[in-house]
């Protein structure tokens, strides 16, 4: 009798000792599972690196940094020392009303550079026809009006990442109406499943706005929800508040980013959101607007013998000046400080949130890729 209960004691003991193996091994399987689909923070599959794949931040960073460029490799270089950077969107695309896109100031050269540091590469492509052109909504008008021109336009879109060996499209369509919404959708929605089936990514920069569908005409053309569904990176021009179209005041009050940002998490998954950060301002004086970027203000304040002022609302500079005509001057602009407080907002309101996105390399001043790197750090 005990001998057999004794053997019934060992005979329980394996079998729990089985079980718990099972559940290990099931659980290490999940695990490995996980991991080989979730490579970088982007979507669920490791596509075929360096392509098709979101890297995480670098530099122990906790949110990725994303920046628009023209071309030049000093202000890459300085970002990539910094360490301050993790994708590079090359604004050199146009686009056609036949729905094929042209190129101006392409340097693929500029490209490989970046890729040899392991950034994510883009190719923002816009509704401009031309280098020199405005946005024009007869251009976004003409691709969207037939599904024949939008199928034309997404396979150029398809060309491009190919060609060029970017990892995704950055579409910056801008100065449409409510009367394009549904067809923009469309093409977001398009351009991203033929983007997937390559595996590479889609990015849609977008206005600012806190409600839906919005007031300006440009925020009615976009539907948050549609178009964060859609995309992986959902870029939001968060600048713009004041400029030629207004009196002298800031590009973006603190308050006013966190309220844009507490809307868009509520429409899209905050992980694809990036907030945009200006590296420039304006100078409005003598009856004339005119842009400053961060480094030539910093210059100007520099060569003038008035001081600046710290906004409280934008933590944007002020500088009040007479210049030698006698004409009075009021220059917001941004110093490494303002782009601090900038991300900070992300750091301290928006953690969930992916990252931010700049423009425009090649006018940052002083200390701004330090402050970029610094501030968006591994958390406190």
């Amino acid at each position: 009798m005990r001998r057999s209960r004794v053997e019934r004691r060992a005979e329980l003991h394996r079998q729990r000792t089985l079980a718990v193996i099972a559940v290990v091994c099931v659980a290490l399987i999940a695990g490995l599972a996980v991991g080989l689909l979730s490579c970088g923070s982007g979507m669920e599959r490791p596509g075929d690196p360096p392509l098709g794949y979101l890297r995480d931040p670098l530099g122990g960073r906790s949110w990725r940094v994303a920046a628009w460029t023209l071309g030049g490799s000093a202000s890459l270089d300085a970002a990539i020392a910094a360490g301050a950077i993790d994708e590079v969107d090359f604004d050199w695309y146009l686009s056609r009303a036949d729905g094929s896109i042209t190129s101006s100031g392409e340097d693929l050269d500029l490209v490989a550079r970046a890729r040899d540091h392991d950034l994510n590469l883009f190719a923002t492509v816009t509704n401009r026809p031309g280098s020199t052109s405005a946005f024009s909504r007869d251009v976004a008008r003409a691709i969207l009006a037939t599904e024949a021109t939008r199928v034309t336009y997404v396979d150029s879109l398809v060309a491009l990442v190919k060609r060029g060996g970017y990892d995704g499209i950055d579409l910056d369509w801008e100065e449409m109406t409510l009367a394009e919404r549904g067809s923009f959708t469309k093409l977001v929605e398009e351009a991203a499943s033929a983007l997937h089936g390559e595996d590479r990514f889609l990015s849609v920069t977008v206005y600012p706005k806190t409600s839906e569908p919005g007031t300006t005409p440009g925020q009615l053309s976009e539907d948050y929800a549609a178009i964060g569904s859609a995309a992986d990176e959902f870029k939001i021009m968060t600048y713009g508040r004041s400029g030629v179209w207004s009196s002298a005041g800031p590009q973006a009050q603190l308050s006013w980013l966190d309220q844009v940002l507490r809307f868009a998490e509520k429409k899209v998954e905050p992980g694809k959101i990036s907030m945009g950060v200006a590296f420039f301002g304006f100078d409005w004086g003598g009856g004339h607007v005119s842009a400053v970027t961060g480094r030539s203000a910093a210059e100007s304040v520099a060569a003038s013998s008035a001081k600046a002022v710290r906004d409280a609302q934008s933590a944007e500079m002020v500088l009040r000046r007479t210049d030698t005509a006698g004409a009075s001057h009021t220059m917001y602009y941004p110093d490494a400080r303002t782009i601090a407080a900038r991300l900070r907002v992300v750091r301290r309101r928006h953690p969930e949130i992916g990252g931010a996105a700049i423009w425009l390399m090649g006018q940052e001043g002083p200390g701004f890729w330090s402050a970029m790197s610094r501030t968006f750090a591994s958390p406190e």
